[in-house]
């Protein structure tokens, strides 16, 4: 599949736009910034990998001092990169022995394949593949031999939906500029996943402006084919510049100090004088996504940082990437391409990159605020992305409303954004309520309802629940076979088997063996942090308390309710059908008093009502008038209380009388009852039985339940005998009434 190339008229268009007469270097910066650049939305864009090397390249654009001098391109960086390019590629992809892999092409349009040089080592001992010394050429060219595979996997998955990357041709160049920057440029921190979508899109860009030798000699130089590849290595240097902290992995001192392989020092280690100061290493990129999370949105949009702080999301687990891939993901590759212009044009240090991730925090603030933290994360980790046609020139208004957070960073600048975005995106500033959360139908539920258990199915029920059981436990074993849980199972057995006697022994308690008592958690569940279990007791406690400020809180209700309801009835009175106009504006202000002492006690958390306050001194009379009246009418509606009726004496005829050792002085006066005497319950009711009831009229013995125990039909006399006289009755305090009444005790 060939590529598609600008054509040489849209280059040029592009070339003479930003390097044309009255082009300046500002002019070219504010208009990438405020995308009027290239104001096409598509991927391929003419003169793109133009602007970017004058803003990425070290050189001086301007050839005189004044402001209006018109800017040419930075050809002698351009040149100056091919030559460290194409030098580096001849030393690190030639083996030891001169020759080079199959398929390399040196920029420049020359094959590697007709630079082959012989060895300069003819010392086979040493420099041979199968050598086994130390110092072999051949270990190192191995190890780079396996770098290129492990990049090779990377660059194999870039971008799997862009047809141009997977031409082996763009893949083998990917893998040489990736090689040749983490294995030679850098090599403290090597190769890292992630470079590989950097490094695309700028090769595509210079891919897609390249010319043959038939353009236009403007053209010629400064964009040829043969240095495509060269060109990408020199703009992916300059972006690393300021992305290489995001990929540190290690101390610097560690590499920095490390000294050279074969070094007479190499096995020297030097001791710093004086205290060291053990401090945990923390990378760049975390440090930088703390900064964002934890200072930058907190100063300028202090609500949603407390939101995602609540919610414990990291900001390593999103900021990582999205300053890592510099905001590929984030948003589709010709988006992320546009942001690139005004990000390169305006800071290429990237210094600005973490400014760009609060504003984009900021204009997903809706959606993150009511989401709990599953949620949270997915709008994180799948920024929501708009195509241009919803959102028109939103890069370069994330670029604006960067630069507006770095210059000033508050709330106010907060606010602005939050108006911005509402004005020019139609993204509301009113935060939306959390949605309710799905209500699950279990697999339960939508199964048919087991019939209830009738006389007619009562005898198959037994059947029933032994089939269900045996479906179940069927429908687990197979779930368990699919999982591969019976296998490991059983092939566990044996090995438990084997082990079950040592670990039998390990069980048994030695009598030597000191014996040991378990610690006790001696602290209350009040000193506990909030983090461990707390005791039973304490949730019966908490429970308990919750149940009777519930039921307290509903007797308070209950009665403000009635004195609200009151206080309204007073209020919706028609004046003309009242007589006595001042009695009721006196209940008119004694309702809207009451009506503000409801509101006064919903607002607070006193139980204790005000009776005067919520109904009123004249209400709280009638009330009372009516509760007197009918405590009359149920005082008066107590049943009297039936006297006794005097009961036969039907001890037997041959016992003497004993009346000198009776417990009463019988003068046959009959028992009397005043239901008047005393405002008691008929069965409280006191007793004015005197001392001196005769004993006829005492309820008799109940005859035995046994037949077995009987009274001898002539009992023998008893003589009299001295008897102690009883103690005195005592009466219960709290009713006043005799325990023993009637003396049958």
């Amino acid at each position: 599949m060939e590529f598609n190339r600008a054509s040489p008229a849209a280059l040029k268009q592009a070339y003479t736009k930003i390097f044309g007469p009255g082009a300046t270097l500002g002019r070219v910066r504010d208009a990438a910034v405020g995308d009027r650049l290239f104001p096409s939305d598509e991927l391929e864009i003419a003169g793109r990998s133009l602007a970017w090397k004058l803003f990425l390249l070290p050189d001086e654009p301007l050839q005189a001092a004044s402001i209006d001098a018109q800017p040419t391109p930075p050809l002698r960086s351009v040149q100056s990169a091919r030559k460290k390019y194409v030098k580096l590629l001849r030393e690190h992809l030639r083996a030891p022995d001169g020759s080079y892999e199959e398929g390399v092409v040196i920029p420049g349009g020359v094959s590697a394949a007709t630079e082959r040089q012989p060895s300069s080592s003819s010392d086979l001992e040493m420099n041979n593949p199968l050598s086994l010394h130390n110092e072999n050429p051949w270990n190192e060219w191995f190890a780079a031999v396996e770098t290129r595979k492990e990049i090779l996997k990377d660059v194999e998955r870039t971008f799997p939906e862009i047809a141009y990357f997977r031409e082996p041709e763009v893949q083998m160049q990917l893998v040489h500029i990736l090689f040749i920057y983490s294995h030679v440029v850098n090599r403290a921190v090597g190769y890292r996943q992630g470079m590989h979508e950097l490094l695309a899109p700028l090769y595509l860009a210079v891919e897609h402006d390249s010319v043959d030798d038939s353009a236009d000699p403007s053209l010629r130089e400064f964009c040829a084919r043969d240095w495509v590849a060269a060109d990408a290595f020199a703009l992916f240097c300059a972006v690393m510049r300021g992305a290489s902290r995001w990929y540190e992995w290690q101390e610097p001192s560690a590499v920095a100090s490390r000294p050279p392989p074969g070094s007479p020092f190499a096995t020297h280690v030097n001791i710093p004088a004086g205290p060291v100061e053990a401090k945990p290493y923390v990378t760049p990129v975390v440090e930088d996504c703390n900064r964002i999370q934890h200072n930058l949105l907190r100063t300028t949009d202090p609500v949603l940082w407390k939101h995602i702080n609540n919610t414990g999301i990291e900001p390593q687990i999103f900021c990582i990437r999205w300053l890592r891939l510099i905001y590929t993901r984030e948003f589709p590759l010709p988006v992320a391409m546009k942001l690139w212009d005004g990000l390169f044009a305006c800071d290429p240090s990237l210094q600005i990159s973490q400014w760009i991730c609060v504003a984009m925090l900021i204009r997903i603030r809706n959606e993150l605020i009511p989401a709990d933290y599953s949620m949270a994360l997915t709008t994180l980790l799948r920024y929501p992305s708009h195509t241009a046609g919803e959102w028109a020139h939103h890069t370069s208004l994330l670029l604006k409303q960067a630069l507006e957070l770095q210059m000033t960073p508050t709330v106010a600048t907060g606010s602005t954004i939050m108006l911005e975005n509402r004005n020019i995106l139609n993204i509301p500033i009113e935060v939306p309520a959390p949605a309710p959360p799905p209500q699950r139908r279990s697999a339960r539920s939508r199964e048919k309802a087991p019939e209830p258990i009738t006389p007619r199915n009562a005898a198959s029920a037994p059947a029933q629940a032994q089939a269900s059981l045996e479906g179940f436990a069927r429908g687990l074993l197979e779930k368990s076979e699919g999982f591969g849980i019976n296998r490991t199972f059983m092939s566990a057995v044996p090995e438990f088997r084997r082990n079950l006697s040592e670990l039998a022994a390990s069980f048994v308690r030695s009598p030597t063996t000191p014996s040991f008592q378990l610690l006790e958690d001696e602290r209350t569940d009040e000193e506990k942090p909030p983090w461990e279990a707390k005791s039973r007791r304490w949730f019966e406690t908490r429970i308990q308390e919750l149940e009777s400020t519930a039921r307290r809180n509903e007797v308070t209700h209950k009665r403000l309710a009635e004195g609200l309801s009151k206080a309204v009835d007073v209020l919706l009175q028609d004046q003309t059908q009242v007589e006595d106009l001042e009695r009721l504006q006196r209940s008119r202000r004694e309702a809207v008093e009451a009506i503000s002492y409801v509101r006064d006690m919903l607002a607070s958390n006193v139980s204790e009502i005000d009776e005067e306050r919520l109904f009123g001194e004249e209400e709280l009379r009638k009330r009372k008038l009516v509760n007197d009246e009918q405590a009359k009418v149920v005082k008066a509606a107590q049943p009297a209380l039936p006297s006794p009726l005097p009961v036969a004496d039907s001890r037997p005829p041959a016992l003497p009388p004993v009346a000198t050792t009776s417990r009463h002085t019988h003068t046959g006066s009959s028992p009397t009852f005043s239901p008047t005497s005393a405002p008691h319950a008929p069965w409280k009711a006191r007793s004015n039985f005197s001392d001196s009831l005769p004993s006829a009229s005492l309820p008799r013995i109940p005859p035995p339940t046994s037949s077995a125990i009987r009274r001898p039909p002539n009992p023998t006399p008893i003589p009299d005998k001295p008897r102690t006289p009883p103690p005195p009755r005592k009466r219960d305090s709290r009713s006043g009434l005799d325990r023993d009444p009637l003396g049958v005790l």
